[in-house]
């Protein structure tokens, strides 16, 4: 299996980055769509042909996860698409709209929607929801139906024995220990505002499972210093234009 990262907060030279995250999987899955248009361009500087893909994942429904949807749809055609169906629910950040900005109306038709609730196996991807999770881990400031948003929405794949994540929302060590043997977990981890006690119990699990990560997104500049630290080469620090192979 190979993962090329389409979409990151930082880029290699000559490519776009943004605060989001889109993965394109063996060719013929994207797994998040970023922010913008920003996915798209570094597909085509990168000669990936978008037209191949068969499948879309959405992780949740916050705008840097979905917000390039509209964009990729155009470059892939009519795929299937697949997300919890709380993922359009509106989302905030503070009194700040976080969520899908555009006529949903509209993606109905261009894709062929899924909408999820709980696990699934959808073509050889393991799809995990159900993860536990603790409040006090998720920023409060999230906000959906004007409560505290738990992110019930939140879906991760494993596929291969990787685990990938859009934002980790739930947890990253709830998703990892939920999910079982991995040989790799790779995505956002949303260590960007935790404390340094709970990123080094974090990066001494890894330690432990003898797992190689790589951290995107909204991992954090710290945590993933910390993860460099602690897990040495088994810590692969990538950008949008990168290809992992496994």
């Amino acid at each position: 299996m190979k993962v090329t990262i389409l979409c990151n907060d930082i880029a290699k030279p000559g490519l776009f980055a943004e605060h989001g995250l889109s993965l394109l999987i063996d060719d013929d899955t994207i797994f998040d769509t970023g922010t913008s248009d920003v996915a798209v361009k570094n597909a085509e500087k990168l000669g990936v042909d978008l037209s191949k893909v068969k499948r879309i994942f959405i992780s949740h429904g916050h705008y840097d996860h979905i917000g390039g949807l509209p964009y990729m749809l155009t470059k892939t055609g009519k795929v299937d698409l697949y997300l919890h169906k709380k993922a359009l629910v509106p989302k905030y950040s503070g009194d700040i709209f976080a969520g899908f900005s555009y006529q949903w109306k509209d993606i109905e038709k261009i894709a062929n929607v899924h909408l999820l609730e709980g696990n699934a196996i959808v073509d050889g991807f393991t799809v995990l929801n159900d993860v536990p999770t603790v409040e006090a881990n998720i920023d409060p400031n999230f906000k959906v139906n004007g409560h505290h948003d738990l992110f019930e929405d939140e879906i991760n794949l494993i596929k291969d024995g990787v685990l990938m994540t859009g934002c980790a929302h739930r947890g990253i060590e709830n998703i990892f220990a939920k999910a079982g043997k991995v040989q790799m977990v790779m995505g956002g981890f949303h260590l960007l505002n935790s404390g340094i006690e709970r990123i080094n119990k974090i990066s001494n699990i890894f330690k432990a499972s003898n797992v190689a990560v790589v951290p995107l997104h909204c991992t954090g500049k710290t945590a993933t210093e910390i993860l460099k630290e602690t897990l040495g080469n088994k810590c692969l620090i990538e950008m949008a234009g990168d290809t992992v192979y496994i």
